[in-house]
Protein backbone atom coordinates (compact mmCIF):
# COMPACT_ATOMS: atom_id res chain seq x y z
CA UNK A 1 0.00 0.00 0.00
CA UNK A 2 2.98 2.19 0.91
CA UNK A 3 4.55 1.99 -2.21
CA UNK A 4 1.00 2.45 -4.68
CA UNK A 5 0.81 5.64 -2.18
CA UNK A 6 4.27 7.09 -3.34
CA UNK A 7 3.75 5.93 -6.54
CA UNK A 8 0.57 7.95 -6.75
CA UNK A 9 2.58 11.18 -5.26
CA UNK A 10 5.13 11.44 -7.76
CA UNK A 11 2.36 11.14 -10.82
CA UNK A 12 0.35 13.56 -8.98
CA UNK A 13 3.90 15.75 -8.42
CA UNK A 14 4.80 15.54 -11.99
CA UNK A 15 1.11 16.11 -13.36
CA UNK A 16 0.93 19.04 -11.55
CA UNK A 17 4.83 20.32 -13.10
CA UNK A 18 3.34 19.88 -16.15
CA UNK A 19 -0.11 21.76 -15.66
CA UNK A 20 1.66 24.76 -13.61
CA UNK A 21 1.95 27.63 -15.57
CA UNK A 22 5.17 29.28 -16.76
CA UNK A 23 5.95 32.14 -14.56
CA UNK A 24 7.10 35.89 -16.32
CA UNK A 25 9.45 37.53 -14.07
CA UNK A 26 8.71 40.85 -13.93
CA UNK A 27 11.85 43.60 -14.44
CA UNK A 28 11.57 46.92 -14.22
CA UNK A 29 14.67 49.39 -16.17
CA UNK A 30 15.39 52.99 -15.38
CA UNK A 31 17.47 53.93 -18.42
CA UNK A 32 17.51 53.16 -22.22
CA UNK A 33 17.53 49.50 -23.04
CA UNK A 34 16.35 46.87 -25.87
CA UNK A 35 15.54 43.64 -25.66
CA UNK A 36 12.86 40.35 -25.67
CA UNK A 37 10.57 40.02 -22.96
CA UNK A 38 7.92 37.03 -23.21
CA UNK A 39 8.02 36.77 -26.58
CA UNK A 40 7.97 40.72 -27.49
CA UNK A 41 10.45 43.15 -28.36
CA UNK A 42 10.56 46.28 -26.20
CA UNK A 43 12.68 49.48 -25.94
CA UNK A 44 12.90 52.43 -23.04
CA UNK A 45 14.26 55.20 -24.84
CA UNK A 46 14.59 58.69 -22.85
CA UNK A 47 17.29 61.81 -24.37
CA UNK A 48 17.59 63.72 -21.19
CA UNK A 49 16.71 65.31 -18.41
CA UNK A 50 14.32 64.00 -15.59
CA UNK A 51 13.60 59.99 -15.27
CA UNK A 52 11.13 57.30 -15.67
CA UNK A 53 10.97 53.78 -15.46
CA UNK A 54 9.52 50.83 -17.22
CA UNK A 55 8.00 47.41 -15.50
CA UNK A 56 7.75 44.40 -18.38
CA UNK A 57 5.03 41.95 -17.66
CA UNK A 58 3.64 39.13 -19.15
CA UNK A 59 3.68 39.12 -23.12
CA UNK A 60 3.21 42.47 -24.52
CA UNK A 61 1.82 43.77 -21.19
CA UNK A 62 3.79 46.88 -18.98
CA UNK A 63 3.49 49.61 -16.65
CA UNK A 64 5.62 52.88 -16.65
CA UNK A 65 5.82 56.43 -14.80
CA UNK A 66 8.01 59.79 -16.42
CA UNK A 67 8.75 63.07 -14.70
CA UNK A 68 10.18 66.11 -15.64
CA UNK A 69 11.48 64.70 -18.70
CA UNK A 70 12.32 66.29 -21.92
CA UNK A 71 11.29 63.39 -24.33
CA UNK A 72 10.72 59.36 -23.24
CA UNK A 73 8.93 56.57 -24.93
CA UNK A 74 8.55 53.28 -23.72
CA UNK A 75 7.29 50.49 -26.27
CA UNK A 76 6.46 46.42 -26.71
CA UNK A 77 6.10 45.03 -29.93
CA UNK A 78 7.94 43.52 -32.98
CA UNK A 79 10.89 44.52 -34.57
CA UNK A 80 11.62 42.78 -37.76
CA UNK A 81 15.04 42.47 -39.98
CA UNK A 82 14.23 45.88 -42.51
CA UNK A 83 14.30 43.22 -45.24
CA UNK A 84 10.28 42.82 -46.02
CA UNK A 85 7.29 45.47 -46.71
CA UNK A 86 3.98 45.26 -44.60
CA UNK A 87 2.74 43.38 -47.45
CA UNK A 88 4.97 41.18 -47.25
CA UNK A 89 4.78 40.79 -43.86
CA UNK A 90 0.95 40.07 -43.78
CA UNK A 91 -1.79 41.58 -41.86
CA UNK A 92 -0.89 43.48 -39.10
CA UNK A 93 -3.72 44.27 -36.12
CA UNK A 94 -3.22 45.74 -31.96
CA UNK A 95 -5.92 44.87 -29.42
CA UNK A 96 -4.84 46.78 -26.53
CA UNK A 97 -6.16 48.14 -23.19
CA UNK A 98 -4.19 51.16 -21.18
CA UNK A 99 -4.78 52.45 -17.86
CA UNK A 100 -3.66 56.23 -19.69
CA UNK A 101 -2.94 58.86 -17.12
CA UNK A 102 -0.77 61.69 -18.46
CA UNK A 103 0.13 65.25 -16.95
CA UNK A 104 0.84 67.46 -20.12
CA UNK A 105 1.96 66.66 -23.77
CA UNK A 106 1.97 62.98 -24.02
CA UNK A 107 0.81 60.30 -27.01
CA UNK A 108 -0.69 56.99 -26.14
CA UNK A 109 -0.42 55.57 -30.41
CA UNK A 110 1.16 52.75 -32.07
CA UNK A 111 4.65 53.61 -33.21
CA UNK A 112 7.63 52.18 -35.81
CA UNK A 113 9.61 52.69 -38.34
CA UNK A 114 10.33 51.91 -41.91
CA UNK A 115 13.54 52.15 -44.01
CA UNK A 116 14.41 52.81 -47.68
CA UNK A 117 12.90 55.49 -47.19
CA UNK A 118 13.31 56.13 -43.68
CA UNK A 119 10.00 57.16 -42.18
CA UNK A 120 8.86 57.37 -38.57
CA UNK A 121 5.17 56.79 -37.99
CA UNK A 122 2.35 57.66 -35.50
CA UNK A 123 -0.94 55.96 -34.82
CA UNK A 124 -2.45 58.08 -32.22
CA UNK A 125 -5.31 56.95 -30.22
CA UNK A 126 -4.98 59.27 -27.09
CA UNK A 127 -3.05 62.40 -25.86
CA UNK A 128 -2.28 64.42 -22.57
CA UNK A 129 -3.43 68.06 -23.31
CA UNK A 130 -2.25 68.56 -26.92
CA UNK A 131 -3.66 67.21 -30.05
CA UNK A 132 0.01 66.26 -32.37
CA UNK A 133 1.22 66.71 -34.52
CA UNK A 134 -0.06 70.76 -35.20
CA UNK A 135 0.22 70.80 -39.22
CA UNK A 136 -2.32 70.92 -41.96
CA UNK A 137 -4.18 67.73 -42.90
CA UNK A 138 -3.86 65.85 -46.06
CA UNK A 139 -7.51 64.32 -45.62
CA UNK A 140 -9.41 61.84 -43.31
CA UNK A 141 -9.53 58.22 -43.61
CA UNK A 142 -12.46 55.80 -41.67
CA UNK A 143 -10.74 53.28 -40.05
CA UNK A 144 -11.84 51.20 -36.77
CA UNK A 145 -15.67 52.88 -36.24
CA UNK A 146 -13.83 56.75 -36.32
CA UNK A 147 -12.28 59.10 -38.30
CA UNK A 148 -8.35 59.95 -38.14
CA UNK A 149 -7.11 63.06 -39.71
CA UNK A 150 -4.23 62.27 -41.37
CA UNK A 151 -0.80 64.34 -41.37
CA UNK A 152 2.94 64.14 -42.71
CA UNK A 153 5.54 66.12 -41.53
CA UNK A 154 9.20 66.17 -41.97
CA UNK A 155 12.26 66.09 -39.45
CA UNK A 156 14.96 67.70 -40.43
CA UNK A 157 18.65 66.21 -38.97
CA UNK A 158 17.00 64.77 -36.08
CA UNK A 159 17.62 61.10 -33.76
CA UNK A 160 16.66 58.25 -35.70
CA UNK A 161 17.34 54.43 -35.90
CA UNK A 162 19.93 55.53 -38.40
CA UNK A 163 21.84 58.05 -36.27
CA UNK A 164 20.80 61.97 -36.47
CA UNK A 165 18.91 62.56 -39.87
CA UNK A 166 16.46 64.00 -42.05
CA UNK A 167 13.30 62.42 -42.18
CA UNK A 168 8.75 61.95 -43.22
CA UNK A 169 7.01 61.29 -40.06
CA UNK A 170 3.60 60.21 -41.19
CA UNK A 171 0.39 60.82 -38.48
CA UNK A 172 -3.02 59.27 -38.20
CA UNK A 173 -4.66 60.70 -35.47
CA UNK A 174 -7.81 60.03 -34.12
CA UNK A 175 -10.80 62.60 -33.92
CA UNK A 176 -12.53 60.92 -30.36
CA UNK A 177 -9.56 59.62 -27.90
CA UNK A 178 -9.81 56.13 -26.99
CA UNK A 179 -7.85 53.56 -24.51
CA UNK A 180 -9.08 50.16 -25.29
CA UNK A 181 -10.27 48.24 -28.74
CA UNK A 182 -8.70 46.81 -32.20
CA UNK A 183 -6.11 48.99 -33.86
CA UNK A 184 -5.87 47.85 -37.88
CA UNK A 185 -2.55 49.13 -38.61
CA UNK A 186 -2.30 47.81 -41.92
CA UNK A 187 -5.10 49.57 -43.15
CA UNK A 188 -3.28 52.60 -41.93
CA UNK A 189 -0.38 51.64 -43.82
CA UNK A 190 -2.68 51.11 -47.32
CA UNK A 191 -5.06 54.78 -46.40
CA UNK A 192 -1.02 56.43 -45.80
CA UNK A 193 0.39 54.81 -49.73
CA UNK A 194 -3.15 55.57 -51.21
CA UNK A 195 -1.91 59.35 -50.26
CA UNK A 196 1.46 59.38 -51.76
CA UNK A 197 3.11 58.92 -48.48
CA UNK A 198 5.36 55.85 -49.17
CA UNK A 199 6.36 53.08 -46.98
CA UNK A 200 9.30 51.42 -46.82
CA UNK A 201 10.53 48.26 -45.49
CA UNK A 202 9.61 47.48 -41.64
CA UNK A 203 11.65 47.98 -38.80
CA UNK A 204 9.30 47.63 -36.00
CA UNK A 205 5.41 48.36 -34.85
CA UNK A 206 4.48 48.61 -31.25
CA UNK A 207 2.13 50.00 -29.07
CA UNK A 208 3.63 52.83 -27.50
CA UNK A 209 3.47 55.50 -24.49
CA UNK A 210 5.30 58.56 -25.24
CA UNK A 211 5.68 61.38 -22.58
CA UNK A 212 7.62 65.18 -23.81
CA UNK A 213 8.25 68.24 -21.54
CA UNK A 214 5.81 65.97 -19.42
CA UNK A 215 4.85 63.93 -16.31
CA UNK A 216 2.35 60.65 -16.13
CA UNK A 217 1.99 56.92 -15.75
CA UNK A 218 0.26 54.54 -18.08
CA UNK A 219 -0.28 50.78 -17.19
CA UNK A 220 -0.94 48.32 -20.42
CA UNK A 221 -3.11 45.73 -19.78
CA UNK A 222 -3.76 44.30 -22.99
CA UNK A 223 -1.26 44.18 -25.60
CA UNK A 224 -1.57 41.73 -28.35
CA UNK A 225 0.43 41.49 -31.44
CA UNK A 226 -1.38 39.84 -34.27
CA UNK A 227 0.22 38.92 -37.48
CA UNK A 228 -1.69 37.58 -39.95
CA UNK A 229 -1.98 36.62 -43.56
CA UNK A 230 -1.86 39.72 -45.98
CA UNK A 231 -4.84 41.02 -46.86
CA UNK A 232 -6.59 41.29 -50.55
CA UNK A 233 -4.18 43.19 -52.05
CA UNK A 234 -0.83 40.96 -51.73
CA UNK A 235 -2.04 38.20 -54.07
CA UNK A 236 0.14 35.27 -54.87
CA UNK A 237 1.24 34.01 -57.74
CA UNK A 238 -0.87 31.84 -59.46
CA UNK A 239 -3.90 33.00 -56.62
CA UNK A 240 -6.90 34.14 -57.08
CA UNK A 241 -5.91 37.15 -58.63
CA UNK A 242 -3.96 35.80 -61.24
CA UNK A 243 -6.75 33.92 -63.03
CA UNK A 244 -5.30 31.11 -66.01
CA UNK A 245 -6.69 33.10 -68.44
CA UNK A 246 -7.59 36.78 -69.22
CA UNK A 247 -8.83 39.01 -71.91
CA UNK A 248 -6.31 41.64 -73.00
CA UNK A 249 -9.22 44.00 -73.60
CA UNK A 250 -10.31 44.16 -70.17
CA UNK A 251 -8.43 45.78 -67.54
CA UNK A 252 -5.64 43.75 -66.07
CA UNK A 253 -4.80 45.00 -62.16
CA UNK A 254 -0.65 45.48 -62.41
CA UNK A 255 -0.71 43.45 -58.90
CA UNK A 256 -2.15 40.45 -60.70
CA UNK A 257 1.01 39.12 -61.92
CA UNK A 258 1.45 35.35 -62.10
CA UNK A 259 5.71 35.95 -61.74
CA UNK A 260 7.34 38.58 -60.78
CA UNK A 261 11.38 38.96 -61.04
CA UNK A 262 12.42 41.69 -59.45
CA UNK A 263 14.17 42.47 -55.57
CA UNK A 264 12.11 45.80 -55.20
CA UNK A 265 9.03 45.30 -56.60
CA UNK A 266 6.20 45.96 -53.97
CA UNK A 267 2.27 46.31 -54.26
CA UNK A 268 1.17 50.00 -52.83
CA UNK A 269 -1.74 51.67 -52.29
CA UNK A 270 -2.88 54.13 -55.36
CA UNK A 271 -5.42 57.25 -55.33
CA UNK A 272 -9.34 56.21 -53.39
CA UNK A 273 -7.76 52.96 -51.83
CA UNK A 274 -6.89 51.20 -55.38
CA UNK A 275 -3.73 49.24 -55.44
CA UNK A 276 -0.85 48.59 -57.99
CA UNK A 277 3.05 47.79 -58.14
CA UNK A 278 5.68 50.52 -57.44
CA UNK A 279 9.47 50.33 -56.30
CA UNK A 280 10.12 49.27 -59.69
CA UNK A 281 13.78 49.30 -61.36
CA UNK A 282 15.62 49.17 -64.04
CA UNK A 283 15.69 45.32 -65.80
CA UNK A 284 12.70 44.45 -63.50
CA UNK A 285 9.91 42.60 -65.53
CA UNK A 286 6.42 41.54 -64.64
CA UNK A 287 4.95 37.87 -66.36
CA UNK A 288 1.15 37.71 -66.85
CA UNK A 289 -0.16 34.67 -68.15
CA UNK A 290 -2.75 33.01 -70.45
CA UNK A 291 -3.55 36.50 -71.94
CA UNK A 292 -5.89 35.89 -74.68
CA UNK A 293 -5.76 38.72 -77.31
CA UNK A 294 -8.63 37.56 -79.54
CA UNK A 295 -8.31 37.88 -83.02
CA UNK A 296 -6.00 40.86 -83.26
CA UNK A 297 -4.95 43.37 -80.44
CA UNK A 298 -2.55 47.00 -81.75
CA UNK A 299 -2.43 49.71 -78.79
CA UNK A 300 -1.41 49.11 -75.39
CA UNK A 301 -3.05 51.56 -72.59
CA UNK A 302 -1.45 51.90 -68.60
CA UNK A 303 -2.56 53.67 -66.09
CA UNK A 304 0.95 54.92 -65.07
CA UNK A 305 2.30 57.97 -62.27
CA UNK A 306 5.70 58.91 -62.45
CA UNK A 307 8.24 61.64 -61.43
CA UNK A 308 11.31 60.79 -62.89
CA UNK A 309 11.75 62.30 -67.17
CA UNK A 310 11.56 59.32 -68.83
CA UNK A 311 11.00 55.30 -68.27
CA UNK A 312 9.88 52.68 -70.96
CA UNK A 313 7.53 50.41 -70.56
CA UNK A 314 8.74 47.13 -72.81
CA UNK A 315 5.45 44.68 -73.92
CA UNK A 316 6.80 41.20 -74.83
CA UNK A 317 5.50 37.99 -75.82
CA UNK A 318 6.60 34.74 -73.82
CA UNK A 319 9.63 36.14 -71.66
CA UNK A 320 11.70 39.02 -70.96
CA UNK A 321 13.66 38.66 -74.05
CA UNK A 322 10.81 37.54 -76.32
CA UNK A 323 9.20 39.01 -78.97
CA UNK A 324 8.88 42.94 -78.64
CA UNK A 325 5.13 44.10 -79.42
CA UNK A 326 6.30 47.79 -78.49
CA UNK A 327 7.74 50.28 -75.99
CA UNK A 328 5.70 52.66 -73.90
CA UNK A 329 7.25 55.73 -72.94
CA UNK A 330 5.56 57.05 -69.59
CA UNK A 331 6.20 60.92 -69.42
CA UNK A 332 6.19 62.50 -66.16
CA UNK A 333 2.36 62.84 -64.75
CA UNK A 334 3.75 65.97 -61.74
CA UNK A 335 3.91 63.19 -58.80
CA UNK A 336 3.88 59.25 -57.83
CA UNK A 337 0.56 59.30 -57.34
CA UNK A 338 -0.90 61.45 -60.12
CA UNK A 339 -1.76 58.84 -62.29
CA UNK A 340 -2.51 59.44 -65.92
CA UNK A 341 -3.41 56.79 -68.70
CA UNK A 342 -0.76 57.01 -71.35
CA UNK A 343 -1.06 54.96 -74.76
CA UNK A 344 1.29 53.41 -77.62
CA UNK A 345 0.45 51.25 -80.30
CA UNK A 346 2.58 47.83 -80.58
CA UNK A 347 2.47 45.34 -83.24
CA UNK A 348 -0.44 43.48 -83.70
CA UNK A 349 -0.69 40.28 -81.90
CA UNK A 350 -3.52 37.62 -81.66
CA UNK A 351 -4.09 34.45 -79.58
CA UNK A 352 -3.29 33.51 -76.48
CA UNK A 353 0.13 34.42 -74.92
CA UNK A 354 2.30 34.67 -71.64
CA UNK A 355 2.68 38.65 -71.64
CA UNK A 356 6.00 40.31 -70.08
CA UNK A 357 5.89 43.93 -69.25
CA UNK A 358 9.94 45.09 -69.09
CA UNK A 359 11.20 48.79 -67.01
CA UNK A 360 14.40 50.41 -68.30
CA UNK A 361 13.69 52.86 -64.65
CA UNK A 362 11.49 53.72 -62.27
CA UNK A 363 7.09 54.00 -62.63
CA UNK A 364 4.49 53.12 -60.45
CA UNK A 365 1.37 51.11 -62.47
CA UNK A 366 -1.89 50.88 -61.41
CA UNK A 367 -3.75 48.85 -64.24
CA UNK A 368 -3.38 48.28 -68.33
CA UNK A 369 -5.24 47.29 -70.88
CA UNK A 370 -5.05 46.48 -75.08
CA UNK A 371 -7.26 47.74 -77.78
CA UNK A 372 -7.66 47.62 -81.55
CA UNK A 373 -7.80 51.44 -82.76
CA UNK A 374 -8.27 52.41 -86.44
CA UNK A 375 -10.94 49.84 -86.98
CA UNK A 376 -8.00 46.78 -87.00
CA UNK A 377 -8.09 43.23 -84.93
CA UNK A 378 -10.42 41.61 -83.22
CA UNK A 379 -12.25 44.61 -81.05
CA UNK A 380 -13.13 46.99 -83.30
CA UNK A 381 -16.21 48.24 -81.36
CA UNK A 382 -13.21 49.70 -78.68
CA UNK A 383 -12.71 52.61 -80.87
CA UNK A 384 -16.18 53.42 -81.32
CA UNK A 385 -17.50 54.33 -78.08
CA UNK A 386 -19.05 57.80 -76.73
CA UNK A 387 -20.11 59.47 -73.55
CA UNK A 388 -23.30 62.01 -72.20
CA UNK A 389 -22.74 63.62 -69.31
CA UNK A 390 -25.96 64.79 -67.91
CA UNK A 391 -26.64 66.64 -64.70
CA UNK A 392 -29.95 65.26 -62.77
CA UNK A 393 -29.64 66.97 -59.34
CA UNK A 394 -27.84 70.15 -58.15
CA UNK A 395 -27.45 71.43 -54.73
CA UNK A 396 -25.45 73.91 -52.99
CA UNK A 397 -21.76 73.19 -53.68
CA UNK A 398 -22.67 70.06 -55.29
CA UNK A 399 -24.69 67.76 -58.33
CA UNK A 400 -25.32 64.56 -59.38
CA UNK A 401 -24.12 63.90 -62.85
CA UNK A 402 -24.95 60.57 -64.53
CA UNK A 403 -22.79 59.68 -67.43
CA UNK A 404 -23.47 57.41 -70.59
CA UNK A 405 -21.24 55.77 -72.61
CA UNK A 406 -22.69 54.06 -75.90
CA UNK A 407 -21.28 51.38 -78.17
CA UNK A 408 -21.68 52.78 -81.65
CA UNK A 409 -20.34 50.02 -83.30
CA UNK A 410 -21.10 47.26 -84.85
CA UNK A 411 -19.55 44.22 -82.26
CA UNK A 412 -19.50 43.81 -78.63
CA UNK A 413 -17.10 45.97 -76.31
CA UNK A 414 -15.67 43.86 -73.16
CA UNK A 415 -15.00 46.63 -70.75
CA UNK A 416 -14.25 50.62 -71.08
CA UNK A 417 -12.09 53.37 -69.72
CA UNK A 418 -13.67 56.87 -69.59
CA UNK A 419 -11.41 60.29 -68.85
CA UNK A 420 -11.92 63.33 -68.24
CA UNK A 421 -10.44 66.73 -66.41
CA UNK A 422 -12.33 68.86 -64.34
CA UNK A 423 -12.14 72.42 -64.17
CA UNK A 424 -11.58 74.39 -60.81
CA UNK A 425 -11.65 72.32 -57.38
CA UNK A 426 -14.67 69.99 -58.69
CA UNK A 427 -14.15 66.67 -56.71
CA UNK A 428 -15.76 63.70 -56.59
CA UNK A 429 -17.58 62.55 -53.43
CA UNK A 430 -19.23 59.37 -54.57
CA UNK A 431 -19.12 56.98 -57.58
CA UNK A 432 -21.71 54.22 -58.51
CA UNK A 433 -21.16 51.72 -61.50
CA UNK A 434 -17.61 52.91 -61.85
CA UNK A 435 -14.17 52.27 -60.21
CA UNK A 436 -12.47 55.60 -60.45
CA UNK A 437 -9.09 57.54 -59.56
CA UNK A 438 -9.19 61.18 -59.04
CA UNK A 439 -5.28 62.74 -59.36
CA UNK A 440 -5.89 66.83 -58.36
CA UNK A 441 -8.29 67.70 -61.85
CA UNK A 442 -7.60 64.83 -63.89
CA UNK A 443 -10.27 61.63 -63.40
CA UNK A 444 -10.31 58.07 -65.08
CA UNK A 445 -12.68 55.90 -64.85
CA UNK A 446 -13.16 52.33 -65.39
CA UNK A 447 -16.16 49.92 -65.97
CA UNK A 448 -17.06 48.13 -62.75
CA UNK A 449 -18.00 43.93 -63.32
CA UNK A 450 -21.11 44.23 -64.14
CA UNK A 451 -21.21 47.00 -67.07
CA UNK A 452 -18.02 45.95 -69.02
CA UNK A 453 -20.45 44.93 -72.04
CA UNK A 454 -21.42 46.86 -74.46
CA UNK A 455 -23.41 45.19 -77.03
CA UNK A 456 -23.69 47.22 -80.40
CA UNK A 457 -26.11 50.26 -80.29
CA UNK A 458 -26.32 49.70 -76.48
CA UNK A 459 -25.37 51.58 -73.53
CA UNK A 460 -24.32 51.66 -70.06
CA UNK A 461 -23.82 54.10 -67.00
CA UNK A 462 -22.58 55.81 -63.93
CA UNK A 463 -23.70 58.19 -61.63
CA UNK A 464 -20.95 60.68 -59.78
CA UNK A 465 -22.14 63.17 -57.16
CA UNK A 466 -19.28 66.00 -57.16
CA UNK A 467 -18.76 69.08 -54.89
CA UNK A 468 -17.53 72.41 -55.97
CA UNK A 469 -16.91 76.25 -54.82
CA UNK A 470 -19.44 78.92 -56.78
CA UNK A 471 -19.82 77.24 -60.19
CA UNK A 472 -18.36 74.24 -61.85
CA UNK A 473 -17.77 73.23 -66.01
CA UNK A 474 -19.93 70.41 -67.30
CA UNK A 475 -16.44 67.95 -68.28
CA UNK A 476 -16.27 66.45 -71.67
CA UNK A 477 -15.37 63.09 -71.63
CA UNK A 478 -13.39 60.13 -73.58
CA UNK A 479 -14.06 56.74 -73.48
CA UNK A 480 -12.24 53.42 -75.24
Amino acid sequence: MKRKVLVFLALLVCITLVLMPEFVQARTIYSNETGTHDGYDYEFWKDSGGSGSMTLTSGGTFSCQWSGINNILFRKGRKFDQTQTHQQIGNITIDFGVGYYPNGNSYLCVYGWTVDPLVEYYIVESWGNWRPPGAQSKGTITIDGDTYDIYETTRVNQPSIIGTATFQQYWSVRRNKRTEGTISVSEHFRKWESMGMRMGKMYEVALTIEGYQSSGRAEVYRNNLIIGPSGPQQPGPGGPGAPGSRSAFTNIEAEQYNQVNSSTIQIIGTANGGSGLGYIENGDYVTYSNIDFGSGANRFTALVASDVPSTNIEIRLNGPYGTLLGTLQVDPTGGWNNYTNQSTTINNVSGVHDLVLRFTGPVNIDSFVFGAGGGNGGQPGQSQLSATVEETVQWGGGATLVVTITNNGTTPVDGWTASWNFAGNTRITECWGAEYIQSGSSVVARNANYNGRIEPGGSVYFVINISYSGSYIMPTITVQ
